[in-house]
């Protein structure tokens, strides 16, 4: 909760304020002698995604009357954030997507409106900007841009890359770590699919198959349909409602979707990405007589078959 001056001194704050949480620590003091240490004219920025909880508000009452106060929420549409979070976290504990829709849609989670209503409740002078992560409703079509945009300082200033940064790994391969919990030591556990992102080649790391089936997604529509509806008539009034939630929180045709996907499918796809990711990086087939040749030819002790990487990567873990 202090300036960040050097690289060193910077640290991603999501356990530091989990921990306020739970101590219910009034967090305004402290940030307020951070932000007053630096003299001359600044933006200060806090980050962090667990701020969209609605009990993260109440740490900062009285912020907005000692600062000019800005507070942005970013939100992803349901269809895309219920799957982004399932792959993030639940998936570790072995729970299947379809029941993880179920307990979403049970729970009303994302709770996107409470988050909203808790800050505008405990900051009413603060300025609250809601944005949908899409590309159509951003400035520039790019979130940090869009940020930069909103906080008043120019994105052409800064090197903002646009190669994704959270890429997913293949559904496949996410269906087989869910039914893998034992890999995971909890939900925040992320060496193996750190390690796996690394073996894995791009080309299974840059798509992936529309994940809901359309009767799921239904059921969601469903769900958030009036909550979804008051953010875009509150906050997206200046642009086409209707088009909005009918591109983005409607159900969409897919003719092949992972939820719909057999076990031995997904298995088979999942191992032949294994295959292909083991195997060494040459053209096998104008490679065949030259390794042959080698094998034959090459010393007892140096026909040795190249380490797998993945292997390499779950051995270190």
């Amino acid at each position: 909760m202090g300036i960040a001056r050097t690289l060193a001194d910077f640290e991603v704050p999501i356990w530091f304020l989990e921990q306020a949480k739970e101590k219910r620590e009034h967090l305004t003091p402290r940030l307020s002698e951070g932000i007053a240490s630096v003299t001359t004219d600044h933006v200060s920025v806090l980050s962090a995604e667990n701020l969209a909880d609605p009990q993260m508000a109440a740490l900062f009452a009285g912020l907005d009357s000692q600062f000019e106060v800005s507070v942005i929420f970013y939100l992803r549409p349901q269809f895309q954030w219920i799957p982004s979070a399932w792959k993030q976290w639940d998936l570790k504990s072995g729970m299947s997507l379809s029941d993880f829709v179920s307990q979403c849609i049970n729970t009303g989670r994302p709770w996107f409106k409470l988050g909203i209503d808790a800050w505008r409740r405990v900051l009413p002078s603060a300025t609250l900007h809601v944005r949908l992560l899409t590309p159509e409703l951003l400035m520039g079509g790019d979130p940090a841009r869009d940020f930069f945009h909103l906080i008043g300082l120019s994105p052409d200033r800064y090197d903002i890359g646009m190669q994704r940064t959270n890429p997913s790994l293949d559904c496949s391969v996410l269906h087989v770590l869910s039914k893998n919990p034992h890999l995971f030591s909890g939900i925040h556990d992320n060496r193996l699919t750190k390690a796996l992102s690394l073996a894995l080649p791009k080309k299974f790391q840059s798509t992936n198959i529309q994940m809901l089936s359309f009767e799921e997604e239904a059921r969601i529509e469903e769900r958030f349909r009036d909550e979804n509806l008051w953010l875009l008539k509150t906050y997206c009034s200046a642009l086409d409602v209707d088009h909005i939630y009918h591109t983005y929180f409607t159900p969409r045709e897919a003719t092949v979707t992972y939820s719909n996907m057999g076990e031995i499918d997904l298995i088979y796809r999942c191992l032949g990405i294994i295959l292909e990711s083991i195997a060494p990086r040459t053209n096998l087939t104008s490679a065949g007589n030259s390794v042959r040749k080698s094998q034959v030819e090459a010393p007892e002790h140096k026909r040795r078959l190249p380490r797998s990487p993945i292997l390499a990567n779950m051995a270190g873990r």
